[in-house]
């Protein structure tokens, strides 16, 4: 069970005959070669999944029946927003992949002062992030969110935790909405900074002084997803 792949398809994930068609039933013919009476688990990126067994393959579409779908349980990480001053090239590709192994809820472009461009390429985005889901065996696709400025991020109501070298250590504190600010890897502004400031943000440091964008966006949503998936000890 544990070898089981997961393919991919439109929500809502119902009990039946599901049909897949296009890339995902290529992938689970050509690449899977899943054939009439293999199981196969199915996740519709809104938090359902289920195993079932293969019906039928044809050309171009791939046919599994379903007994039971499963609504996984929100996974604590799903709360966390991190708005990123996007990385050149590859690196964002990277960035969603992780941030979407780690179970991130939403991710959102940074405008700012110092930041190198704002992403247009969502299409292939999405797709990074599906294979990261299936590879990873979770339920929920993150949000792509539209880009921000950091005016835009300090007004929208949840705790916010900017990344910044002279911040403390990092202090995930209880599961509630938070949003994670990454600046690009000259900093942002003390005018950026005061702004968030003025919003209640938490200055948080990691570890070194000066981290490449992606790496200080994963390093933090795994500290803020670790520490909430890890009930807190009994009071002695």
């Amino acid at each position: 069970m544990s070898a089981m792949r997961t393919l991919l398809v439109p929500a809502p994930l119902v009990p039946g005959p599901v049909i897949l068609s296009g890339e995902e039933a290529r992938h689970g013919a050509a690449v899977l070669r899943l054939r009439p009476g293999d199981a196969m688990r199915l996740a519709d990126g809104a938090g359902h999944a289920a195993v079932g067994t293969v019906s039928r393959v044809g050309r171009d579409t791939l046919e599994v029946v379903v007994s039971g779908v499963e609504n996984l349980p929100l996974d604590p990480a799903e709360l966390l927003t991190v708005v990123v001053a996007a990385p050149k090239g590859e690196r964002l590709a990277d960035l969603v992949r992780m941030l979407t192994e780690l179970g991130v809820g939403r991710i959102a472009p940074l405008i700012c002062a110092r930041g190198e461009r704002v992403p247009g390429n969502n299409e292939r985005l999405t797709r990074i992030a599906a294979e990261a889901l299936k590879q990873s065996r979770r339920a929920r696709l993150p949000i792509l969110a539209e880009p921000l400025t950091v005016a835009e991020a300090a007004t929208l109501g949840q705790r916010l935790v900017v990344l910044d070298p002279l911040g403390a250590a990092p202090v995930p504190g209880p599961v509630l909405p938070t949003m994670l600010v990454v600046g690009p890897e000259g900093g942002l502004t003390p005018e950026e900074l005061a702004t968030l400031a003025a919003a209640g943000a938490v200055a948080t440091r990691l570890a070194g002084p000066i981290l490449r964008i992606e790496t200080a966006a994963v390093a933090a949503a795994a500290v803020w997803a670790a520490a909430w998936s890890t009930p807190p000890s009994p009071a002695s």
